[in-house]
Parts: C-alpha cells; sequence; structure tokens
C-alpha cells in the first residue's frame, strides 16, 4: 500500500510509463505530419464528438474505478475483521480453555493461520513461515492439503473441542471461529473472481483509441502544441486506466496491494503479547513509502 505523501513527479510519470511515452510519440508525429501534408489534409474531427466520447470514457473508467475500489476496501474490511477475531480467539482460548496449554497452543496456531493466510492469498509458497511456527509433523501433514489456511483453522477446532470447555463458552469460541472461516471466505472469493472481462479489455481499446483521435482532434486548434496539450489529456486517461487495474486484485504483492504482511505481522505482535512473550517482534515500516 502506497503511503500518502510518497508521489511526486517522477513517480506520477513513470506510473503510466511505456503507454505515455508511447502517446508522445504519437502525438508529435501527427502534428509533423499535420503540418507537412495540411494542404493536402481535408479530413477534419469535430470537436462535439471527440468531447462526447472523452466525457463516456472518464465516466466509463470512473465508474470502473469504483468498482476495482470496492474490492480493493472490501479485502481490507475483511483483513480488519480477521485483527479482531484474532485478538477475540486469543483472549476466549486463553480464559475459558480449560488448561491454558491448550489456549497456549490454540494462539500459537492462529499466528501460523494468519501467516499461511497470507501466503495463500498471495500464491507463494508457506513452508518457511510454518516451519518455524508449527511442530514438524503439523507440517508435514499440512503438505497434503490444498487450502493448508484452511487445514491449520480446522485443527484449531478440533482442539477446543477436545480440551472440552464449558458448552456455553465452545459456543463463544465456536462463533469467533466461524468468524474468521467468514473472513477467509470473503478474502479467497476476491482472489478467485476477477473483475469480468468486460472491465479488464473493453476499458483499455476505450483508453486506448480516445488516445488515438486525440491529437487528430486538436491539432487543428492547438497546432504546434498538440503533443503538449494531448499528451496532458492522454495522461489523465490512461492514469485513471492504470489505477483500476492496480486496485482490482488486492492480494498480489504489488505496490497498490492491501499490506497483508503489515497486517499479519501487527496480529503475530498482539497475540505473542497476550501470551506475555518477549519476542523482540516490531511493527512493519514502510520501505521507500510502500507497505508491505
Amino acid at each position: 500500500m502506497i503511503l500518502p505523501g510518497r508521489a511526486h513527479l517522477g513517480h506520477i510519470l513513470r506510473y503510466v510509463g511505456k503507454p505515455l511515452i508511447w502517446l508522445l510519440a504519437w502525438d508529435v508525429a501527427v502534428t509533423a505530419f499535420w503540418y507537412v501534408m495540411h494542404p493536402r489534409w481535408t479530413a477534419e474531427f469535430p470537436a462535439l464528438p471527440l468531447t462526447l466520447l472523452g466525457s463516456a470514457v472518464a465516466v466509463y473508467l470512473s465508474f470502473r474505478n469504483t468498482t476495482a475500489y470496492a474490492r480493493w476496501w472490501e479485502a481490507r474490511t475483511l483483513w480488519g475483521a480477521m485483527v479482531n477475531a484474532s485478538r477475540t480467539l486469543a483472549r476466549e482460548a486463553l480464559a475459558m480453555l480449560p488448561e491454558r496449554a491448550s489456549g497456549i497452543a490454540v494462539v500459537h496456531r492462529q499466528i501460523a493461520y494468519v501467516h499461511a493466510l497470507r501466503l495463500h492469498l498471495r500464491r507463494q509458497s508457506p513452508w518457511d513461515e510454518l516451519s518455524a511456527r508449527l511442530p514438524a509433523d503439523d507440517v508435514e501433514r499440512l503438505r497434503a492439503v490444498t487450502n493448508v489456511p484452511n487445514a491449520i483453522h480446522a485443527r484449531t477446532g478440533t482442539l477446543i473441542a477436545e480440551a472440552k470447555p464449558d458448552p456455553i463458552l465452545l459456543t463463544a469460541l465456536a462463533r469467533t471461529l466461524s468468524d474468521i472461516s467468514n473472513a477467509q471466505g470473503g478474502m479467497e472469493r476476491i482472489k478467485n473472481t476477477p473483475l469480468p472481462q468486460q472491465y479488464a479489455t473493453y476499458p483499455a481499446i476505450f483508453t486506448h483509441g480516445f488516445c488515438i483521435l486525440l491529437p487528430l482532434g486538436l491539432v487543428e486548434t492547438l497546432g504546434v502544441y498538440t503533443p503538449l496539450g494531448s499528451t496532458v489529456a492522454g495522461f489523465l486517461f490512461l492514469a485513471l486506466l492504470q489505477i483500476g487495474n492496480d486496485m482490482q486484485n488486492p492480494f498480489e504483492n504489488l505496490e497498490d496491494d492491501v499490506p497483508l504482511t503489515t497486517l499479519t505481522r501487527g496480529i503475530e505482535i498482539d497475540l505473542r503479547d497476550a501470551l506475555g512473550e518477549t519476542h523482540g517482534l516490531e511493527p512493519a515500516k514502510p520501505v521507500d513509502g510502500i507497505l508491505w
């Protein structure tokens, strides 16, 4: 997640990268062609249709970006629920289970679970993280399953049941476990359900098409300043397009993603503090203005 205040002119210009360079080259080529061939170039592009096209593209991009941001914000909300549920599970396990050893085991498994979930969503290998947090025989059993965090969570539920807490307390713990399962299910839904193809393809086609037409409609009016005006206007549309591309998949381990590493580190610190452990962990810090 890019923190506020990091952006500067160089970062903004690099944000759209290659498309902006191609757009500038196209604007220069159109302007040069118009100055050289103007006497024989009788085709004109009226301003009104181009304005209407630009407005339609802007509305379409805004709608797509709103949908992409809704996915990003839902992902962040689900991880907020995971933070709260993890703290609740630790508190309930330590206070409600008959044996403190059982509560400690549940808390340690929840720490392993959130790290496994982070890596599961990012499609990364979890074994290095889990080997440091779970017994070797547990890790070996997990190698045979597809959904590692779900298997860890299921085993946690079994351990709680085997501890035989009071039925009323068991109901409260079961409710917390359900909240965790529901949050994971929501995250997996976002991860496994991309935006419809129409949202992925059509905005790119319409935006690039508009950028191609833009200098053709401006060169009669702006003349030699066409590359400046067209490139600046095109940059706005290309930036809108890229923003939607970046926000629609919040678990790709990219700059604009939900900061899973930061969130899981925070959960681990809170849970180890609840256990009274001396862990030496610190909250994750930004790297070049980015929280991962």
